[in-house]
This record gives structure tokens, sequence and C-alpha cells, in this order.
């Protein structure tokens, strides 16, 4: 694509403004070029390439940057301008990293880099292997990848030294300095200290001869940092580089980076205990952290921008715990795990985000809000990593600001609070796999036994007595099943003398107002029983039982019902699906309820499609409690789709549960509701239920059962003769499930144990029981009268 001299002249003046950070000339630039397009068709692409250049950089609106430059690259498909091609890569990868998508950044940059290579340009494939190199570090800093990575981002800064060797002084010595900076912070996380040092001191050298105002205050940015991590002895150096930094960066509006040089002196502080001073500027960075709006193409992106300020809060709470501040501790702890939910709750009306903040209670609100009988038991976690670092190399990595792994309690009542530290460390908590059986990770006897005494005992003194029990988890404490766990008399959590366990994913959540339509219908089912590997036997008649309790509509079968619910959902006051679910650990928003023959409800379908009006969602469906668990405790799944789409409370599951115990479970607990108990109280009821039955008895049910669902499918009239024939084929089913029940039971010797006997509690076992769990506030019992 040939460009006349006008255009090009204008392509060349972005640039440069754009070096210099002057964003207000590239805007004016911007609005030049656009009237160019109008003239020359060979300049609109490069328009819309620096409108979404100035989406990024001053906007922050990365969800517009990457359908600028998305859209940009479908263009480009039938063009030959492969220069522009290998930038709109590279700008889509720098949108990518804005979110935290690194691997997607990542393989962009590959791409770029191969444009580039293939047109033999050395400055943009400089560019590229520096790019690469910065993701890496960043992706580093978030615990997301490992330090063995941080070696590989050395080889592309020299691979991108080397390749400005043979060029002109003039010409790359902006790109030489950043690709210096992106070095030195590459070392100053790996711990070598001087080539960190050499490194950000020749970055500051060239934006020094460059007159780079902009970059000289990065360069002190990362001059303090290292001078920082050296020790107490270069600590006044690095309190001098901060503030030479902030005063250069506040100059340039970079609201973003001001932030980080706060949080970086409020971490100063800290470690040279002056404890005041760092408060305050922890709260100086908060402060703009939630005032800022950035835009995101996805509840994943969103979580991944939101995860880079998760170190701020942490080192905020943990420092108001070691001064004694604990009310304002829990204040942020609310406010670090409310603003990622919240944010996503109000992201369908931009003129709700003003609000969020609002949305937020204190401590004093929350505990204004708490019956009398109740105790709220909200977690926060800390240092949370993704991966594993791998100690082979000897080597120690550092993460500046990266808080120390803790998982701390808040023990609330109506008039008082405790903060514990519990010992725990998050990443000990989690799952290797969450696609797998999670309840094998915490279903062990001497683990529940553990993690009561860690995570309930120091409560111990407020617990006896109370009629409900909030619990707020935090990070990897979300897979925790806290009714199984084992208190010191041997008993479980969930007893018939405790209290009512409901979980929520904060205070501000739990003690929120719903305001919404009063629906005007009780109960809609959906049930369906799939094909294949993962069908369910008894999907359906649990639906059509949950129907008759409540007087309910039901469609079942192998009929399209998305679009059906879509449309009816906000009729009804209860919602239940009896289907299979499946949870996506990869792509959480891909996590989905199998409602038809090639017909999923994915988390994003709830999302985009469904506006609730109801009191209760039952997902009686395989791992439909589970979520992804982030830094920043941003869960992505089913269950959080469904609040959003503003469903006050859900019943829902925490891995695979047995069909048959959940057919028991559930019709118990529709009867408790249609009996004027409130949600919380039928699930425990539902639950002591269950896992009291004996041998015996499950077979009376299961026979009933079975007996109602053949004679509903009768295609005879009902005789005698025929009532004795399904009788006796209900019970001969009945059978074969109860002796399927005994295949997990393996004598020490490591056989099959042969049989139960009448009176053994055959779900005894938490696997069956412990998985359903309520989210979210109850109704009044009045609210359902029977």
């Amino acid at each position: 694509m040939q460009q006349d001299r006008a255009t090009q002249s204008l392509i060349d003046a972005f640039f440069a403004a754009l070096e210099l950070r002057n964003l207000e000339e590239c805007a004016t630039v911007l609005a030049q070029l656009q009237v160019q397009a109008n003239v020359f068709p060979s300049a609109y692409p490069w328009f819309l390439y620096f409108k979404g250049v100035l989406a990024n950089e001053c906007d922050h609106d990365w969800a517009e940057a990457e359908r600028i430059f998305a859209s940009l690259l479908h263009l480009l498909q039938t063009d030959a301008d492969l220069p522009l091609h290998g930038r709109v890569l590279l700008a889509l990868g720098v949108t990518f990293e804005h979110q935290g998508r690194w691997t997607e950044a990542l393989a962009t940059y590959q791409q770029s880099l191969s444009a580039f290579t293939q047109l033999s340009q050395p400055l943009d494939q400089a560019r590229a292997w520096k790019n690469m190199a910065l993701c890496i570090y960043m992706s580093f800093t978030q615990g997301d990848f490992g330090q063995d990575a941080l070696h590989q981002a050395i080889s592309y800064c020299r691979s991108a030294l080397d390749l400005l060797v043979s060029m002109s002084q003039a010409d790359v010595a902006w790109l030489e300095g950043t690709i210096w900076n992106a070095l030195g912070l590459v070392y100053g996380c790996l711990g070598e200290w001087d080539q960190a040092l050499a490194s950000h001191q020749r970055d500051l050298e060239i934006c020094r001869s460059n007159d780079d105002r902009y970059g000289i205050g990065i360069a002190y940015l990362n001059l303090g940092e290292v001078y920082h991590r050296r020790g107490p002895a270069h600590w006044p150096e690095a309190l001098e580089s901060y503030q030479h930094a902030l005063t250069i960066i506040r100059k340039f509006q970079n609201r973003y980076l001001e932030t980080d040089v706060l949080a970086n002196l409020g971490f100063l502080h800290q470690d040279m205990g002056e404890y005041a001073l760092a408060l305050d500027y922890y709260n100086q960075a908060i402060a703009i952290i939630e005032e800022l709006r950035a835009g995101v193409s996805s509840e994943q992106a969103r979580a991944g921008f939101f995860a880079t300020t998760v170190d701020t809060y942490a080192n905020a709470v943990l420092l108001c715990l070691k001064t004694g501040h604990t009310v304002q501790a829990f204040d942020y702890v609310e406010r670090a795990r409310s603003r990622a939910f919240l944010d996503t709750l109000t992201l369908r009306s931009p003129d709700l985000a003003r609000t969020v903040e609002a949305a937020t209670l204190t401590l004093a609100q929350v505990q204004a809000r708490l019956p009398d009988d109740a105790l709220l038991l909200e977690y926060f976690t800390t240092g949370l990593l993704e991966v594993r670092e791998n100690p082979a190399t000897g080597q120690t990595s550092q993460r500046h600001r990266f808080p120390p792994a803790h998982t701390l309690l808040f023990a609330i009542t109506r008039d008082t609070v405790e903060a514990y530290d519990t010992g725990l460390a998050p990443d000990a908590l989690c799952p290797s796999q969450v696609d797998t059986l999670v309840e094998s990770h915490f279903l062990e006897a001497t683990i529940r036994r553990t993690l009561y005494e860690r995570l309930i005992a120091p409560a111990a003194n407020v617990l006896p007595g109370k009629r409900r029990l909030y619990l707020a988890p935090h990070g990897p404490l979300h897979y925790i099943p806290f009714q199984a766990l084992i208190a010191p008399d041997g008993a479980t959590l969930l007893r018939e003398d405790g209290p009512q366990i409901i979980y929520g994913p904060s205070a501000t959540v739990l003690f929120r107002a719903i305001d919404a339509d009063q629906a005007t219908r009780m109960c809609l089912v959906l049930g369906y029983n799939g094909s294949g590997e993962n069908r369910l036997h008894f999907g359906e008649e649990e639906a059509r039982s949950v129907a008759r309790l409540t007087g309910g509509d039901i469609i079942t079968g192998s009929n399209p019902k998305k679009v059906w619910l879509y449309d009816r959902a906000p009729q009804y006051r209860l919602l239940h699906f009896s289907c299979h679910g499946a949870f996506d650990p990869e792509n959480p928003l891909a996590s989905a309820l199998h409602l038809a023959p090639n017909e999923d409800l994915t988390a994003l379908d709830v999302l985009n499609h469904m506006h609730l009006n109801c009191d209760l969602v039952t997902l009686s469906a395989c791992e439909s409690g589970l979520s992804r668990v982030r830094r920043g405790d941003e869960l992505i799944g089913l269950v959080r789709a469904f609040m959003y789409a503003g469903a006050p409370a859900l019943v829902c599951t925490l891995w695979r549960v047995d069909e048959r115990s959940t057919r028991i479970l559930m019709e118990r607990f529709y009867q408790e509701i249609q009996a004027g108990v409130d949600f919380a109280e039928a699930l425990k009821r539902a639950q002591l239920y269950l896992r009291c039955l004996t041998h015996k008895q499950v077979l009376e049910i299961l026979i009933h059962c079975l007996t109602e669902e053949i004679l509903v499918h009768a295609a005879q009239p009902q005789t005698a003769s025929t009532q004795r024939d399904v009788l006796a084929l209900a019970q001969q089913q009945a059978g074969t499930y109860a002796k399927s029940l005994n295949q997990d039971k393996i004598s020490p010797q490591g056989e099959a144990l042969s049989g139960a006997a009448d009176d053994e509690q055959i779900f005894a076992d938490p696997r069956y029981w412990a998985p359903f769990i309520l989210i979210g506030e109850s109704r009044p019992a009045s609210a359902f009268p029977p």
C-alpha cells in the first residue's frame, strides 16, 4: 500500500509524539489523519490503527482497542501491507497484556515477530522481542509464570539489543532505552542487583540524552525498586528515586503508573517501620485504583486487570492488622473482594458504574445488617501463586511488593469483630486440577479436622448459640466444604443443633439490597438426561418430582429450551435445573448446563441473555458450583453468572454428585420449602435427612419413586396385575442401584464389600451430602406459604 506524502508525514508525526508520550498531540494528528482518510482510502487503516493505540494508551479502554485491532486485522487479510499487519499484531499483543492475558499476548507478539522477520525489519523485530520480555516480566510479577520464564525473557532482550548494534544510534536510541529497562526489570526479579542497576542506569542515560521526560520518570521508578530491594543501606536512594518518579509521572497524568509509585512508596515506608506514612501512601494508591475504570473485553480479561491491584490491597490489609487497625483492615478486605464482583455486576449498565464503590459496605454497615443470632466468618488470602516455582535452579525469584502468604479470618457478630491469622498458606489449599474430583482433596477425615481447627476454631467462643453462620470464603477456600469440617467432639459443622450455613462472595453481596420486580409464577423446572457417556439416568425424573412438589411448570427431553428459558425465566420465583453440567477450567465462561442435544447454556449465555426476578436458582448438576480461583478472588463460572443475572440465592454443588442421593435430597429440600421453611434451614434439614437414611429406608424411598415414574410412563390402563409388575420392576431397579453404592465400599483387603446392613446409613459419607451449598441470603419462611 503506497502512502501519499501528507499521509506519511502524519504517520511519522504520530509516532514521534507517541515516543514522547505527548498524547494530546497524538489526538490532534489522529483527527487530521481521519480527514486525510476521506480523501486517500490508503490512510484509513492507519487511522484505525492509531485510534486503537490511543484507546490503549490514553483511554485505557482495552475492550475498544481489541475490537479495533481485530477488525483491522480482518481488513488487512485482503491487503498486502505486511508492515502495518505486523504493527497491528504488536498493538493487539499490548492490549492482551494490559488485561493480564499473558499467553494470548505472547502468541500475538510471536506472530508480529514472524511478520517483521519476513520483511527483514530489524527495528520492529527488536520491538517484538522487547514486548515478549516485558510480557513475561509482568506475568511473573502477578504470579502467573514461574522463574524459568525469566531466563527466556533475558534471551529476548539480548536478541533485541543484538539487532540494534548495526543500526544508526539516532534511529534506535529510544527503543534501546526501553530494552535496557526491560532487561533491568527481569534481572531485578532474579535478584541480580548489579545487572539490574546497570541496566536501569543505562536506560536513564539514554532518556536524558533524548530529553525523554516520561522515560526518565519510569527509569527513576525502576531504579527505586532496585535500591529498595538491595536493602536498608540503599533505602534513602530508593526514596529519592521514587519521589523523582512521582513528580514526573504526575505531570504526564498517567494514573496507572502513579498508583504503582504510590504503592512502592507505601511498601518502602512499611519496610522502614514508618507505618503511618506507609498506610497514607497505600490509601492514596487505593483511592486512585477505585477511581479508575478500564474497558475490558471479557470477564476473564477484567479479572486479569483487577489482579494488578491485588497486591496493594493485600499489603494494606496486612499492615492494618499489624498496627491494630482491624476495622480499617476489614474495610479494605471488602473493597478488595467486592470490587471485582460488583464491577461485573454493573457492566451491562455503564451508568451504574459510578455507584459501585457506594455499594461496598463498611464494617459498621455489615454489623448493622447482621442479625443478633448470626455470625459472619469472612476470609482473606494473600500471596496466592498460580504457578509452582522450580527449586532445581537454586535461584530465588524476587517479586517486588508481592505479599507474604496468609489466610486471614475475620469473625464478626453484631457487636464484635476479631481478626486471626489461621497459619494456612493459600497455595497449599489449591487442588492440583480443578477439573478432577475436588472432593478427594478435602474429604479425608484428618484434613477436615485440621481445617476446622484452623478455619473455624478461632471463632469457637462466639459460635455457640448462633442460628445462622455466614461464610465468605476467599481464594482456594471456595473449594472447601465447610459443612463437612470435623470439630473436636467428632461432629461436623453441619449438625442437628448447629447453625444454618450460608455462603457468600463477600459481606457486601450477602447483605446487599436486591432491587427486582416480584415474579408472579412459582417454579420453572428444566430437565434433560443427555446422551452418551455423560448421560444421566434420573435427571428428568428428578425434574418431574420437583415440578409435582412445587406445582411448577416443566420442560424436559430433547426439545430446545434456551430461547424459551430466556423469555420465561423472569416470570418465576424458583428456577430448577436438573441436567448434566460441566466446568471448563481453561475457559470458565464456557462452563455449561446441557439443556438439549447440541444446546448448552453457558455462563456467558447467562450473563448476556438472562435477567432474573427469582428468589432461588437450584443447579442440581455436576460441578455446578465450581469456579476458577484467580488472585484477587474473582471467581468465574455458572454461579457468578446467575448472581450477575439477578439471582439472590443459589443452591449448587461443589463436585460430581450421585444422582439418586441428589433426587432424595432435592425432594426433601422442596418439601421443606413448601412447608414454609426458608432456604438455609430447608437445605440443612435435607442434608441431615439424607445422611441419616438407612439402607432399608433408601430402598423404600427408591421403590416408591421408581414406581411413580414407571406408572407415569405406562402405556396401558393400570390394573392390579400391572401394578404388581410395576412394583416388582421398581424393586429390582432400586436393588440394582443400592448394590452399586456398595461398590464404593472397600474392605482393608482391597475387596468390594458384598452388601449393606438394613440399618447402615449409606449416605453418611460427606461426598453424598456435603457438596450441596446455599450461596446468598435466604428469604423468610413466610415468603413461601404451604
